[in-house]
């Protein structure tokens, strides 16, 4: 499955190592996915809150989307 997103979204898994090619259903889990929830848990989240994992800022909101719109492609 070739992955079909927005530019921004494409340019975003290019900046995290990601390449626009054709992905089988188990290397967009084990590949796409992973590193967009890898890079969520260690970018994604506002720094100024009081509890951790509460707020995503728009590395977060962007991962999200990402996650979002693959899954809605299957």
């Amino acid at each position: 499955m070739k992955l079909s997103l927005p530019k921004e979204q494409m340019e975003f898994l290019k900046s995290i190592g990601i390449e626009d090619r054709e992905y089988s259903q188990e290397e967009i889990d084990d590949v796409v996915i992973d590193a967009l929830v890898g890079h969520l848990m260690s970018y994604g989240w506002e720094k100024n809150t009081n509890t951790e994992y509460e707020k995503t800022n728009e590395i977060g909101d962007m991962c999200e989307n990402i996650i979002d719109a693959i899954e809605e492609q299957r």
